[in-house]
């Protein structure tokens, strides 16, 4: 199994005004090494739908490796996430079948990063909350 881990010194959580919910794991605010984003448009037409871009999008590292949908279980605890890969996805990351992204958050932060997770995964049942 291919795994990867890193400590997210910067968390992000956006609501794009009408457009979409953002959120994002750097190791550093500047001059990122590693990153993983995770966007969900607010409303969906009839051409995504029709390709398949009705869900998350999921970009490691840059656009070169990213897709739509993808994580089997994405487990969100007080101090970091443990995500899982679908085999399609794993293709699309490099190879790349688990990440483990370990943060600091204030309780207030969580909680604001716990409700942007679950309006990115609505629907999909990947996300699992861990309790405190």
């Amino acid at each position: 199994m291919s795994t990867f881990a890193f400590e997210a010194k910067c968390v992000v959580t956006e609501q794009s005004e009408g457009e979409f919910h953002l959120v994002g794991f750097a190791d550093q605010k500047f001059d990122t090494r590693f990153h993983l984003m995770l966007q969900r448009a607010l409303e969906h037409d009839e051409q995504d739908i029709a390709l398949s871009m009705d869900t998350y999008h999921v970009e490691w590292r840059g656009q070169g490796m990213s897709g739509y949908g993808g994580i089997s279980r994405f487990l969100l605890s007080p101090n970091g996430v443990e995500v899982s890969f679908e085999p399609q996805a794993v293709v699309e990351l490099d190879g790349m079948e688990h990440l483990s992204i370990s943060f600091q958050l204030s309780h207030g932060e969580f909680l604001m990063l716990r409700e942007a997770l679950g309006n990115i995964f609505v629907g999909s049942g990947c996300l699992v909350v861990a309790s405190a």
